[in-house]
């Protein structure tokens, strides 16, 4: 319904806050000289991923349903985008951490609202 508004559990607002931390983070990686060489539009798909993930901390921050689903495509877009410039690393901690996030974040989906 339309107006009905549910209370965000701390779990999430902790997870939302670190996500927005992990993202100001890896948005510093989009300009390093180790993405540049790569290509051109390297940086550019890199910065959009980036932004997705902002993106979608926000829905999940005010417990909308497209924010897990955002960030659940922005994980597997970033691991392609890593595997493409030879940089992906199943034990690097973002990797890990975004999936426990997502993991998380899932036993909290049905409370959250499927409006905009």
């Amino acid at each position: 319904m339309v107006g009905i508004k549910t209370k965000r559990p701390v779990i999430v607002s902790i997870i939302s806050i670190i996500g927005w931390i992990m993202v100001v983070m890896s948005f510093v990686y989009a300009f390093s000289p180790n993405v540049k060489k790569i290509g051109e539009f390297f940086p550019a798909l890199y910065s959009f991923i980036v932004c997705l993930q902002f993106i979608s901390f926000v829905g999940i921050w005010y417990m909308k349903k497209w924010g897990i689903h955002m960030l659940i495509a922005a994980y597997f877009a970033k691991n392609i985008l890593l595997v493409f410039m030879n940089s992906f690393t199943p034990a690097d901690l973002t990797f890990l951490v975004s999936a426990i996030f997502i993991i998380i974040l899932m036993f909290y989906y049905k409370r959250m609202d499927i409006n905009l």
